[in-house]
């Protein structure tokens, strides 16, 4: 039952992904060819609707590629000066 480190897909997820597994596989920070520009857009569009189901500025949302940078990047905001003065 421990779902941590892999959990399954829902299948709305894979429908949505399956374009860019496939077809627009190209790196969302490259900028000097089509398969970047797409990824970007789709990165932003992502970005776009997970702000909006939770209520955020799209530029709060960060995308990771798992568990330990997101604890990192939580982490090192946290102890950022910037970040203390907010609370």
């Amino acid at each position: 039952m421990d779902v941590q480190a892999t959990t399954p897909l829902d299948p709305r997820v894979l429908d949505a992904m399956l374009p860019y597994l496939i077809n627009y596989y190209g790196n969302p920070h490259s900028r000097t060819h089509a398969y970047g520009w797409e990824s970007e857009a789709a990165m932003e569009r992502a970005r776009q609707q997970v702000a909006s189901l939770i209520g955020a500025d799209p530029r709060e949302i960060i995308f990771t590629s798992g568990a330990t940078e997101s604890n990192n990047i939580a982490i090192k905001m946290e102890s950022h000066p910037v970040a203390q003065a907010r609370v």
